[in-house]
């Protein structure tokens, strides 16, 4: 007898984008890992030389959705595994049953719609609920995803998994600092850290703002800033009217390894980002033994627990510039934040997910 036939949509991973293309990454890999019951197939778009092709069947389908859904017809599937789903998902085959993997769920372009334009606002106010209630399962990283496609969208919550992302086994605690790092982005003084693609959901004039409050007293300390299109004219025009512009550090895109080694010798790391559907870079910072200051935004509560500095206001430069001076003066509390960091770093598994998957693999292909 043949095994169930599964498809997995992996675009993100063939984007290499930084939060869902790793957590597809990761997930899919673990489900190779451990499947003995299903024939996977990786459904994309274009061959590339990604190692995870190499694990598996791949199938390449056409953009057009239309397309597509003639090609995914002939192949039988027994189910589908949608990542994203989009408006151009092609979701109306009859026989599969219809999986999707969540994080916000689209809830960052209803809470913020002023930093998406209008396109992106009504695919995810009027197309999106269609197609959520046309999964059969939903997998969410975070009860906040969870919540919001159940109430939002009017899905059952009988039909909502969890699947966190867990942090790789490289982010850990080095027994030695690595001072070469230091020199190779020319930081020279002790320092804190921020890392993401300049973005206004990820609140930088907050950022910049305590930054320059803190700078006033502490001419000594500097600011790390990784990620792409920071050292843009408005970043370095605040700055440089802030007189900080000499405590900045801008190292644009940073190699993995250099991200662990910088969390390894940084102060703190900053996260008062506006929304999350998970938060990942809070826990690789926990792993790498960095205390943690973020928002309360969306799921990050529930993700970092007590484990974490959470400012009440992440709108306020004040309050993070107090909680900064905080944790760079006291030790105690410094201790405290990274051991109860490691500890809750050991709450997240990529096998547990990947489990979970399997088991909804299973329950839909159950006669």
């Amino acid at each position: 007898m043949s095994k169930p036939k599964i498809g997995i949509f992996t675009r993100p991973i063939d984007q290499g984008t930084s939060g869902s293309g790793s957590h597809l990454r990761q997930l899919v890999s673990h489900i190779l890992k451990l499947n003995k019951n299903f024939n996977i197939v990786l459904i994309h778009y274009s061959k590339n030389d990604h190692e995870i092709y190499e694990k598996t069947t791949e199938l390449i389908i056409p953009k057009n959705p239309l397309l597509a859904h003639f090609k995914l017809k002939k192949e039988n599937f027994d189910i589908l595994h949608y990542y994203p789903l989009t408006i151009l998902s092609p979701v109306w085959l009859k026989k599969p049953k219809k999986l999707t993997t969540v994080h916000g769920g689209g809830a960052a372009e209803l809470y913020f719609p002023d930093q998406f334009n209008k396109l992106k606002r009504i695919h995810s106010k009027l197309i999106k609920p269609v197609y959520f209630r046309k999964m059969d399962y939903i997998f969410s990283g975070s009860n906040a995803g969870k919540n919001f496609v159940t109430y939002q969208y009017g899905v059952r919550e009988n039909r909502v998994f969890f699947t966190h992302s867990a942090v790789d086994k490289d982010f850990r605690v080095y027994e030695k600092k690595s001072e070469k790092i230091n020199e190779k982005y020319g930081i020279d003084s002790h320092f804190i850290f921020h890392l993401s693609k300049f973005s206004e959901r990820k609140n930088p004039w907050t950022i910049l703002k305590a930054f320059s409050i803190i700078n006033r007293e502490k001419k000594d300390l500097m600011l790390v800033l990784g990620g792409k299109g920071w050292k843009n004219s408005r970043v370095l025009q605040f700055a440089k009217n802030e007189k900080i512009l000499d405590n900045i550090i801008f190292t644009g895109f940073l190699p993995v390894n250099d991200v662990i080694n910088l969390l390894n010798n940084a102060e703190m790391f900053l996260f008062p980002s506006f929304f999350e559907g998970f938060g990942m870079p809070n826990l690789e910072a926990m792993a790498c033994g960095c205390p943690v200051i973020t928002s309360k935004a969306f799921a990050i509560p529930e993700i970092v627990g007590d484990s974490a500095l959470i400012l009440k206001d992440n709108s306020d430069p004040t309050e993070l510039a107090d909680k900064i001076i905080q944790l760079l003066s006291d030790e105690v509390l410094r201790k405290t934040l990274i051991k109860k960091g490691l500890e809750r770093i050991k709450l997240y598994s990529w096998e547990e997910s990947a489990l979970t998957v399997l088991d909804i693999y299973k329950k839909c292909v159950i006669k």
